[in-house]
Order: C-alpha cells, then sequence, then structure tokens
C-alpha cells in the first residue's frame, strides 16, 4: 500500500513539473499574438493625422525561425508614414504612445540604445512586439513564439 501511494506521489509531482516544461499551447499564442498586434494597429489609428499620415496593415505570415528548424513563428507587420511637418519630438512622442499597451505585468521591455526612437517589449509566452520610427516610417512588428 505504501509503495502504491509513494508510486502515486511521485507519478503526480512527475506531471506537475512537466506542465510547465512545454510552455503555452502554439495556437493560443497566436491568437494572443493577433490580438497584441490589433491593440497596437487601435492606438496608431488613433494618432493624430498631422503625425502619422498613413497606415498600411500586412496580412499575417509564418516565418521560419531560423535555418536549422522546420520551427516557424507567425509575424503581425503593420507601416505608416510619418506626416512631412512631423518631427523628431512628435514621432518620440508617437512611440512612447504604444506604451500603455503593454502595461499589464506579462511584459518586460526590451532595452534600446540611447537614442533610438525603438521600443520592444517581451510577454512571458514569448510573443514580442516592437514600436520603431526611422527615417519617417513607422513600423509596428509582433511575432507569436517559435513552434
Amino acid at each position: 500500500m505504501r509503495r502504491a501511494l509513494a508510486a502515486g506521489g511521485v507519478a503526480l509531482a512527475t506531471a506537475i513539473l512537466l506542465a510547465g516544461c512545454f510552455g503555452p499551447d502554439p495556437e493560443v499564442a497566436i491568437d494572443q499574438a493577433a490580438d497584441d498586434f490589433g491593440a497596437l494597429v487601435a492606438v496608431a489609428s488613433a494618432a493624430d493625422e498631422a503625425v502619422l499620415h498613413t497606415l498600411e496593415v500586412e496580412d499575417p505570415v509564418s516565418e521560419s525561425c531560423d535555418t536549422e528548424s522546420d520551427r516557424q513563428h507567425t509575424v503581425y507587420i503593420a507601416a505608416g508614414t510619418l506626416a512631412v511637418q512631423a518631427d523628431d519630438t512628435a514621432a518620440g512622442e508617437l512611440v512612447d504612445g504604444f506604451s500603455g499597451s503593454f502595461a499589464d505585468e506579462r511584459w518586460s521591455v526590451v532595452p534600446n540604445p540611447p537614442g533610438d526612437v525603438q521600443e520592444a517589449w517581451v510577454d512571458t509566452a514569448g510573443i514580442t512586439a516592437t514600436v520603431t520610427v526611422d527615417d519617417g516610417l513607422l513600423v509596428i512588428a509582433v511575432f507569436s513564439p517559435c513552434r
């Protein structure tokens, strides 16, 4: 009887430990990445036309994570052009405006070099999001975890 209880306890402990080793369901992570991307597009869409002149949302695509494996991730991209009259301060404020989308505790900021007009975040499931302004172009990109 003791041996059966001990074996049952070991099996239960092993199952609990292994449950955390496999990460989130890939489809759930893809859906979450799509929702996160939608929230970022909504922020950009609400920007003043005197700052962000256009915004174009691309269809999501699956890409290889690396050349050595068959693992893929889903990439969501939107690009916009800044208005001609938008200066560096306006571009920086535009990028800063996305920070509210990453306020909850599942997100961590990815450090950037000083002076970059870019923000990047990664969440606990491995979803990565970036918002960049470079040479009059806004790029929003969200990457699901590799699967």
